[in-house]
C-alpha cells in the first residue's frame, strides 16, 4: 500500500476540528477528523498517521490519555496538543508525557502550520530510519556465523592478526571472511561498518534509538545512498 502522510485532528468540538482542517488544508495537508481519542485509536489508517493534533481536555481519554497510549507504540506519530490559554501546568505535564509540542488556544494559524510541519519532518525521518535499520538487519542476517563473528571483532577494533588468533584461523582465511562480510554489509569503510554496528545495537536496546536516529544512521557512509533510495522507494 502506498504511504500517504495524514494529520489526525482529535477534538470534541466540531468547530475546532473544522478550523484546524481548514488551516492545514491551505498548505495541502490531508487530514482525518475524530471527535474522541478512542475513535482515533480504532481508525483503519493508523499506519498513515504522521502527526496527531489533540485537545488536552476531552471526554474519555483526552490528550494525556492519548500520550500514554502512544508511549506503548515505538512507531507512534508525534502529538501536538492544544491547551486552553494560561493552562501552563497542563502544558508542562503534556511535554513530560511525551508531547511533541503544545499550542495555546486561540493559536495563530502560522504557529499551527509551523508545528505540524516540524512534526511531519520528524515522522518522515523516523520512517526512513526504520527502513534503513531493517535493511541493515537483513544484510547482517545474510552473514554466516563466522562472518558475524568477524563483523563483531572488526567493529571492536581487532586487527586481522588478532582475529586470526582469536578464531584459530589463518590470517588469509580471516581476510577472505572479512572481505565477504564487508561486501554483504555493503560497507565501503571501517567507520561506515562501525556506524552500522551502532545502529544494529540500537535494535537490541544497547543504544537509545533516538540517539542513533540523529547521529550514526544519519552518517552511514557506505553506499548509503542506496539505503536512502530504498527507504524512499519503500514508502
Amino acid at each position: 500500500m502506498e504511504y500517504k502522510p495524514l494529520v489526525a485532528i482529535i477534538d470534541d468540538d466540531p468547530a475546532m476540528r473544522d478550523l484546524v482542517r481548514h488551516v492545514l488544508g491551505t498548505v495541502g495537508h490531508e487530514t482525518r477528523r475524530f471527535p474522541t481519542v478512542e475513535e482515533f485509536l480504532d481508525n483503519t489508517e493508523m499506519e498513515h498517521m504522521a502527526c496527531s493534533i489533540c485537545d488536552v481536555r476531552m471526554p474519555g481519554l483526552g490528550g494525556l490519555g492519548l500520550l500514554n497510549r502512544m508511549a506503548e507504540d515505538p512507531h507512534a506519530p508525534p502529538v501536538v496538543l492544544l491547551t486552553a490559554h494560561g493552562d501552563a501546568q497542563m502544558a508542562v505535564q503534556a511535554l513530560r508525557a511525551g508531547a511533541f509540542e503544545f499550542l495555546e488556544k486561540p493559536f495563530r494559524d502560522q504557529d499551527l502550520l509551523d508545528q505540524v510541519q516540524r512534526a511531519l519532518e520528524l515522522d518522515n525521518l523516523r520512517r526512513n530510519r526504520r527502513v534503513i535499520l531493517g535493511t541493515l538487519q537483513d544484510r547482517h542476517n545474510l552473514l554466516t556465523p563466522r562472518e558475524q563473528e568477524v563483523f563483531q571483532l572488526v567493529v571492536d577494533g581487532a586487527t586481522n592478526r588478532a582475529i586470526a588468533e582469536a578464531m584459530e584461523l589463518s590470517q588469509k582465511t580471516v581476510e577472505v571472511h572479512r572481505a565477504h562480510m564487508m561486501s554483504k554489509m555493503a560497507a565501503g569503510s571501517l567507520p561506515g561498518l562501525v556506524r552500522m554496528a551502532v545502529a544494529l545495537e540500537s535494535v537490541a536496546g544497547l543504544h537509545p534509538l533516538e540517539t542513533v536516529l540523529t547521529s550514526s544512521l544519519g552518517n552511514i557512509g557506505l553506499q548509503d545512498g542506496q539505503l536512502h533510495k530504498s527507504a524512499a522507494a519503500d514508502q
